[in-house]
C-alpha cells in the first residue's frame, strides 16, 4: 500500500518549490468521487485507527468525513498556521489523523499551539494574520512539535487547534496520508460558528459540493464514503 501511495504521490503534477503542500485544491477538484480507492479506504477505516479515533475523541461512533494524499517536495515552504475545520464544512468537533508515509524527522513535524485547543473556535477565529500573531503570542502556548515520526505513525488532532507544517528542510520528499473524522450526527455547514472567515470559504463550499451535492447544506454527514463505525 505505502508503494502505491508513493507512486499516486510521484505522478501528481510536479511541485513547485514556492508550494507548501500539494495534495489540497481549493476548487475540490481532489475531492472527486472517481478518486476513491477501495484499498486506501480500507486501510483508514482500519478497526485499530477507528478505535483510536474513538479513545482520543470520546465518540462512540464515528464517520470518515474526508481523506488525501498530502505530498511536501524537498526544500518546500512551511505550511502555514491552520485549523483543519476552517475547510472542512461541518456543524461541530472534527479529528484528523496524519499518517506519515516516509521517515519525517523531528525538525519537519507539525507544531501545534495547544494552548487554542482550550478555547472556544469563536475566540480563535483570527481575521488576518496581525490578529493570528497576536493570539498565538497571548494564547499558543506551550507550543508543541511532534516528535521524529516513522512510516505507519499516527498522530491525531483536534479541527479548531491552531499548526502549521515547517519547511521540508531535507533532500527527501515529505509524504502523507490525512483523514478527518467526524461525530456521527455532524450536519454539513458551509457557515459554521467560529470559522466564518474568508480563508476557508472557498474551499468549504467546493468540499460540499464535491463530495455531497449542491443542495446538501443542513444534511447530515453520511454515504458510501463516510460509514457509520
Amino acid at each position: 500500500m505505502r508503494d502505491q501511495l508513493i507512486a499516486r504521490a510521484n505522478s501528481k503534477t510536479l511541485q513547485s518549490g514556492r508550494q507548501a503542500l500539494l495534495g489540497i485544491q481549493a476548487d475540490g477538484s481532489h475531492l472527486a468521487a472517481s478518486s476513491l480507492d477501495a484499498e486506501l479506504f480500507a486501510l483508514l477505516t482500519d478497526p485499530a485507527l477507528i478505535a483510536a479515533v474513538k479513545r482520543v475523541s470520546g465518540y462512540p461512533m464515528v464517520r470518515p468525513f474526508q481523506f488525501d494524499l498530502l505530498t511536501k517536495a524537498p526544500g518546500a515552504p512551511e505550511t502555514p498556521w491552520h485549523r483543519d475545520r476552517d475547510f472542512l464544512p461541518i456543524d461541530r468537533q472534527s479529528y484528523t489523523c496524519w499518517i506519515p508515509l516516509d521517515p519525517i524527522p523531528e525538525a519537519c513535524t507539525l507544531v501545534y499551539a495547544e494552548g487554542t485547543a482550550s478555547m472556544a473556535p469563536t475566540r480563535t477565529d483570527m481575521p488576518d494574520p496581525a490578529s493570528l500573531k497576536r493570539l498565538l503570542e497571548s494564547h499558543g502556548a506551550p507550543f508543541r512539535r511532534l516528535p521524529e515520526m516513522k512510516p505507519g505513525d499516527v498522530d491525531i488532532h483536534e479541527g479548531h487547534v491552531w499548526h502549521f507544517g515547517p519547511a521540508n528542510s531535507t533532500p527527501h520528499w515529505r509524504r502523507a496520508l490525512g483523514v478527518a473524522f467526524v461525530e456521527h450526527g455532524t450536519l454539513l455547514c458551509t457557515d459554521p460558528e467560529g470559522f466564518s472567515g474568508p480563508a476557508g470559504a472557498r474551499m468549504r463550499r467546493a468540499t460540499l459540493q464535491s463530495l455531497f451535492g449542491p443542495n446538501a447544506e443542513g444534511q447530515p454527514v453520511e454515504g458510501e464514503r463516510h460509514p457509520l463505525l
